[in-house]
């Protein structure tokens, strides 16, 4: 009797025990002692077009950073207004407002730190570059290669200038160049290849797990919808009324631009399709607008000339690049499965986003500029944008490591966000869901860079794209 009395207090002890045990099962510790991050542009803090310091320190890893009390994070800062001129909305008199760059280029300033930055974001950067550039590559001509230069300074690939720092904490999230890019181009076909992606991601993650075997890492999912990013919603496929600012109707139905939908098949948009921010300037002239109607458009010289595919994404295409996405998700969380990884619901944030996302008497979405969550470039977040980025982290890394690091406060942020809460312009043009913008043909062009930059060996200082 007393053996079962005792076998059965035993087994409620254990079970308590079983019960008192944490959830948790990630790698390593949670120890920001050295907090390392790698990734791209988003890691970088590159918005409104620009990389440069005022919202360097904004990028998600440099919040996490700050909230989990780190004391130095060291970054490749560069002054205002940036590589890539900061794109500004000049309220003058005239409406609409415009778009236009800074006038001017930003420099790096921190290139003669003794050390390896902390944050190793590369603007422009996919998974297989983490362990492939270094910063002194001949001729770099990709976007990514250029923004390397100043960011690696030759001293290594950015995982190897992560282990080479002796990381306690590593945070990586890469892939969104190797499939929202093709968002940039207008094309499908530089989608990175599925098991090209398997291979690259899982050895970022097999050389940090390696090189590092007691630090915590945590990574992140990649957004999967195209309709997330105003860069590809924000201008309407159909001909528009600038009076009205509705679609101009043809026995009660609207009008589609014309473009190339690709491999030279000309022909009308359809529901589904989207047209990108960068035809802004080609719209403007005339470009899209069916050759039928050239006599009500007798100013506009590019009438019945259609969209370059550069400037659409067919509904084939965003189908293609969604598909790809989440079978990159795929892999992403089943690489960190196998590594006790935390992984941040990012896609889950974006789709979120599209619906708005509440904070006290706010709700900020994905809207162009209005919504709150994305910079004038219609690609990169806004300061704000990334503190909630951030707060995906800190959730992802406070469930795996049963930490308690404090979520990024928004309040601090309300006054340098002026351009992104609904209001009232300056010349009296109120900021509504759908209206107009004017981008001009400079921030146009700088946008277009990101997709294809140019061929330079120019220095440092005039580097001007940018990726994701």
């Amino acid at each position: 009797m007393r053996i079962k009395s005792f076998m059965r207090i035993a087994a409620a002890v254990a079970a308590m025990s079983l019960l008192a045990l944490p959830s948790f099962a990630a790698r390593g510790t949670a120890d920001f002692t050295r907090f390392q991050a790698l990734g791209d542009s988003y890691g970088a803090g590159f918005t409104n077009g620009s990389l440069n310091i005022n919202h360097q320190v904004y990028a998600w890893p440099a919040i996490v950073a700050r909230q989990a009390g780190v004391k130095t994070f060291a970054i490749p800062s560069v002054s205002y207004p940036g590589i890539g001129a900061e794109f500004r909305l000049v309220d003058a008199i005239s409406y609409p407002p415009v778009i236009l760059p800074a006038a001017g280029s930003g420099t790096p300033t921190n290139t003669t730190y003794p050390g390896i930055y902390n944050n190793l974001s590369i603007p422009g950067a996919r998974a297989g570059d983490l362990t492939t550039l270094t910063g002194a590559e001949a001729n770099p001509s990709r976007t990514a290669e250029l923004f390397a230069r100043f960011i690696l300074r030759g001293q290594g690939t950015a995982v190897d200038q992560t282990l080479a720092a002796r990381p306690t904490f590593i945070a990586v999230w890469i892939g969104g160049n190797d499939v929202l890019g093709a968002v940039l181009d207008g094309t499908p076909a530089g989608l990175t290849p599925v098991e090209t992606f398997r291979t690259n991601y899982n050895l970022v993650l097999n050389k940090l797990t390696a090189g590092a075997p007691n630090a915590g890492i945590v990574t992140g999912t990649l957004p999967t919808r195209v309709a997330a990013v105003p860069y590809a919603t924000t201008v309407a496929p159909v001909l528009i009324n600038p009076a009205t600012r509705q679609p101009v109707l043809n026995n009660g139905s609207p009008i589609y631009y014309v473009a190339d939908l690709g491999g030279g098949n000309f022909g009308q948009l359809s529901a589904g399709d989207r047209v990108l921010l960068t035809a802004s300037t080609h719209l403007s002239t005339g470009y899209g607008i069916p050759a039928a109607l050239k006599p009500l458009f007798p100013t506009l010289a590019d009438v019945g000339k259609p969209l370059p595919d550069s400037d659409v994404l067919t509904k084939a295409e965003i189908a293609t690049i969604e598909a790809r996405a989440a079978e990159f998700n795929t892999i992403i969380t089943a690489a960190a499965a196998a590594k006790n990884i935390p992984v941040a619901d990012i896609n889950g944030l974006f789709g979120r986003a599209l619906s708005g996302i509440k904070a006290g008497p706010f709700t900020f979405t994905t809207s162009y500029i209005t919504g709150g969550l994305f910079g004038l470039d219609g690609f990169h977040l806004t300061d704000l944008g990334y503190t909630f980025l951030a707060n995906e982290f800190i959730r992802a890394i406070n469930n795996g490591y049963d930490t308690e690091i404090p979520f990024a406060s928004i309040t601090t942020l309300f006054q340098d966000n002026g351009a992104f809460f609904p209001g009232t312009t300056a010349s009296g043009a109120p900021f509504v869901e759908g209206m107009q913008w004017a981008i001009s043909k400079e921030a146009t062009d700088a946008m277009r860079s990101w997709a294809t930059p140019p061929q330079v060996s120019a220095p440092v200082r005039r580097l001007r794209a940018s990726g994701h």
